[in-house]
């Protein structure tokens, strides 16, 4: 198996792990020193970056307060040396308004020796914050 099918297959059992709401296995997935990040908005609870495991369980904690993922597709993986960029769409509910909202995503996942050390969330940001704004 050459790096890119190793990368392609640990960012699949990231989502995988996701889906299962696994934080234990995420976290051994990701490096020490991770970088997560998802654009900032005023309206979007989870917005900015994050770092390392107590940042990534920070973002998580936002979220699982903030919004349920109602749909979270991934449709095409592009990959590299050292990335992999996913593909997909989403649907969330803003559980503070109980709107949704809809966004194509791409997110750019960095791997380092069999570790995430980057995650970079790209979305619909307008939409997401419409949907958080009270």
């Amino acid at each position: 198996m050459n790096i890119q099918e190793e990368n392609i297959n640990i960012v699949k059992s990231l989502y995988e792990a996701f889906g299962k709401r696994d934080i234990n296995r995420i976290l051994a997935m990701l490096h020490p020193d991770v970088e997560w990040g998802e654009p900032s908005n005023p309206f979007n609870p989870a917005g900015g970056t994050h770092h390392g495991h107590a940042g990534f369980l920070e973002w998580a904690n936002i979220g699982r307060q903030s919004e349920e993922i109602l749909v979270l597709q991934p449709i095409k993986m592009l990959t590299d040396h050292d990335s992999v960029a996913v593909v997909g769409t989403m649907k969330c509910l803003a559980l503070p308004t109980g709107k949704t909202y809809e966004s194509d995503f791409v997110h750019l996942v960095t791997i380092e020796a069999g570790k995430v050390t980057k995650f970079q969330e790209f979305f619909d940001t307008y939409l997401a914050g419409e949907a958080f704004r009270p």
